[in-house]
């Protein structure tokens, strides 16, 4: 049994090493079983065993009905701090706390840093907001909009800490989603005014960012964060 275990590590640890090199492209389909078996001259049982490790270590991931796939950023977990296991009342103002420390850094190195794709990516992703946001007007009970806006706001600060270019800071990325689906699943956007505050201000952050006005940028991160706290009730 040890042996078997052995061997299907060595086999993952062979695989982890090709995705390292560029071999198996991020978010790319792994080679089918009967070719990695070929390519490492093993039988399918230590294939699928060598699979299962590196799925949940979250190097790979299953898409059913497709195949295997290459994780986009190996490694990094959903909940890799275990937020889930921590009372809502105390995870609530800490994550609001921990960003207002990291974000509005972040904000200015975005501002050094960001491509002209990503900023077009963020005016469309503002675009859709402004929509969803209109939408909201009419009906502020509209889950279905609301959900929309928390994954545009999402993927807004994702871009947002992207734009640094800096890898240890794109893999702060679970906790930051984690703050901002809070926010909305506990009720802090609930308002449509509320909303325009927080539009206004990723405007502004978006016009800073693309100036490359990195002071601004900074400013405007501290501005988001501190209207969040007194939002949420959190400022300490």
């Amino acid at each position: 049994m040890e042996r078997g275990f052995t061997l299907s590590q060595n086999i993952a640890d062979k695989i982890k090493t090709k995705i390292m090199t560029g071999e198996f492209a991020l978010g790319s389909k792994l080679p089918n079983e009967n070719e990695l078996m070929d390519d490492l001259n093993v039988s399918r049982t230590t294939i699928r065993e060598a699979v299962k490790i590196l799925i949940s270590k979250n190097i790979l991931y299953i898409e059913r009905g497709k195949g295997t796939y290459v994780a986009a950023i190996p490694g990094l977990a959903d909940d890799p701090y275990g937020f889930e296991f921590i009372p809502e009342e105390k995870l609530i103002p800490d994550l609001c706390e921990t960003r207002s420390v990291i974000e509005p850094e972040v904000c200015y190195l975005a501002a050094q840093r960001a491509t002209k794709r990503q900023l077009s990516e963020m005016e469309a992703i503002l675009r859709k907001m402004n929509e969803i946001m209109y939408e909201l007007k009419m009906d502020e009970s509209d889950q279905r909009m609301i959900d929309q806006l928390a994954d545009c706001e999402m993927e807004f600060h994702s871009l947002v800490y992207c734009m640094t270019g800096n890898i240890v800071i794109e893999r702060m990325l679970p906790t930051i989603k984690k703050a901002i689906a809070l926010n909305y699943t506990t009720n802090v956007y609930r308002r449509s005014f509320e909303l325009t505050v927080t539009q206004n201000l990723h405007i502004d952050l978006f016009h800073a960012l693309q100036a490359g006005d990195a002071d601004r940028a900074r400013e405007i991160g501290r501005e988001h964060m501190k209207t969040m706290q007194e939002k949420t009730g959190q400022r300490r």
